[in-house]
């Protein structure tokens, strides 16, 4: 199961295991926090109670003392260590007290109890299986597949323990201020405070930057709080996000790689980035071959941790599909609550596959909470798109970048329809009535579902994405001249 997905941690810690009395824990870790103490699989001083995890604790230090205060001491400077003592002091209440994004999985072997959770909003993914042999636990469907195994997704904002599983987590209530100027200077403040809890290492940080609001955003905000930030932008020659990511880069001062793309290239790993993906949405993969090169630009700079600007249309209302829904709020919470198996899946696997950390401010509990009960108008105003966002990085971000109109991805790097049209000339034969039956419904489709069986995984009983919630009727979007 760890050799599937040796690619989520550093060589040197690849493959670390223990068998305690009745279960077997194994990680693959990608140091960051706590490099050289934050061993996994870890456990207590009695080495009894042991954890495996996955992620970032973002307000470990604050827990941490607060288990002081409670009597624990700590060998390790790493967030794995509050979990091991956070089980301890609040048992099947420790995911409630986590500030990150996480899949964790904790045995107590004196017990023979276990807790395992998953963050929020599914940043970090979890899969699981069971009968009555055991349960097994894992970060991606290739770990299954050795050992003939259907696995389940584990969902995000829940906990599981040994009499089942549950939701931990529900929207909080947020009370918004009720003036327009102090509404978008509260909403600047907690995007602020996303991104500085995200860049709180002494590693140097990269932006994947589109040159677009969302990445702009989040770039101008990372540079207030870290001194090394890198912006790593790819495209196609002559692509439009190219000419405005530079010419920013160069108003803001700040170093950037461009990686330049090639048709070719894109098309040679197409089911590759399938199997990388475990999934055979059109659209999740067509992202992910324009934005593995951003990640294997990082990873060759020795960049661990990267910000994305993923979610900020989902929460925001920044789809066209937003203005013509007859409910643009069931929309938004629909959207929200279905990206773990979307645009999260992507991005994660996308990401861990050179190794590299991607975190989602856009995710931060805060500023979900917030943009949850923000009023349609805020998001939507005469025409324009995430208008708080806009007015909340002016003067932060240039106005060229703060007011710029949305594109979508695939226009703005110059990719387009190519890839689509490659698999549409190259489509193989699939029985119609599993094509049907999943609603894929483009001739395209049948290309992916293909590479996706042929990667052995096993067929969902549904899609994950829906007509008119997560794409238009010519099944993608629209290209603006």
């Amino acid at each position: 199961m760890l050799a599937a997905i040796a690619h989520r941690g550093d060589p040197e810690h690849y493959g670390g295991m223990i068998t305690p009395p009745g279960a077997a824990m194994g990680s693959n870790r990608l140091a960051i926090v706590g490099r050289e103490s934050g061993i996994q699989p870890m456990a207590d001083w009695a080495g009894t109670l042991w954890t495996v995890f996955n992620g970032e604790i973002y307000n470990h230090r604050e827990l941490r003392g607060e288990l002081e205060e409670l009597g624990y001491g700590f060998r390790t400077a790493s967030d794995t260590e509050v979990l091991v003592h956070g089980y301890r002091a609040w048992g099947a209440e420790l995911p409630l007290h986590l500030d990150g994004m996480f899949a964790f999985v904790i045995y107590d072997a004196t017990r023979r109890a276990f807790l395992a959770a998953r963050d929020r909003f599914g940043v970090k993914p979890l899969y699981w299986a069971g009968d009555e042999a055991g349960l097994l636990f894992a970060s991606e469907i290739k770990s299954f597949l050795p050992l003939g195994v259907t696995p389940e997704v584990f969902p995000p904002g829940h906990g599981m323990d040994e009499a089942g599983l549950w939701r931990y987590d529900e929207r909080d209530a947020c009370q918004l201020p009720a003036e327009e100027d102090a509404l978008v200077t509260r909403f600047r403040d907690i995007l602020d405070n996303a991104v500085r809890k995200r860049v709180q290492t002494d590693l140097p940080i990269g932006v994947i930057y589109s040159g677009g609001l969302d990445s702009a955003a989040i770039l101008g905000l990372a540079l207030r709080h870290h001194p090394n930030v890198m912006a790593i932008t790819v495209g196609f020659p002559g692509a439009p996000d190219l000419a405005f990511a530079e010419r920013s880069c160069r108003d803001l001062g700040v170093r950037q790689v461009t990686r330049i793309l090639g048709y070719g290239e894109l098309v040679g790993n197409m089911t590759a980035v399938v199997r990388q993906l475990e999934t055979f949405e059109v659209i999740d993969v067509m992202d992910a071959c324009v934005m593995a090169p951003a990640f294997e630009v990082a990873r060759k700079l020795g960049i661990k941790v990267v910000l994305v600007g993923d979610a900020s249309d989902e929460l925001l209302a920044g789809y066209e599909l937003f203005r013509d829904h007859p409910d643009p709020v069931a929309m938004m919470r629909y959207r929200v609550m279905n990206l773990h198996r979307t645009d999260l899946q992507r991005v994660d696997r996308t990401s861990m596959a050179h190794t590299v950390e991607a975190r989602v401010p856009f995710l931060d509990r805060e500023v979900v909470d917030f943009a949850w009960q923000l009023p349609m108008e805020y998001k939507l105003r005469d025409g324009t798109e995430k208008w708080i966002l806009r007015k909340a990085v002016s003067g932060i971000i240039p106005d060229y970048l703060a007011w710029r109109p949305k594109i979508r991805m695939p226009q703005g790097t110059g990719l387009l329809f190519q890839l689509i049209e490659y698999a549409r000339r190259h489509r193989p034969e699939l029985a119609e009535e599993l094509l049907t039956r999943l609603g894929l419904d483009q001739p395209e489709a049948a290309y992916f579902l293909h590479a996706y069986l042929e990667s052995g995984y096993p067929l969902p009983p549904a899609r994950y994405r829906k007509l008119g919630w997560d794409f238009g009727s010519n099944g993608y979007f629209v290209f603006h001249s």
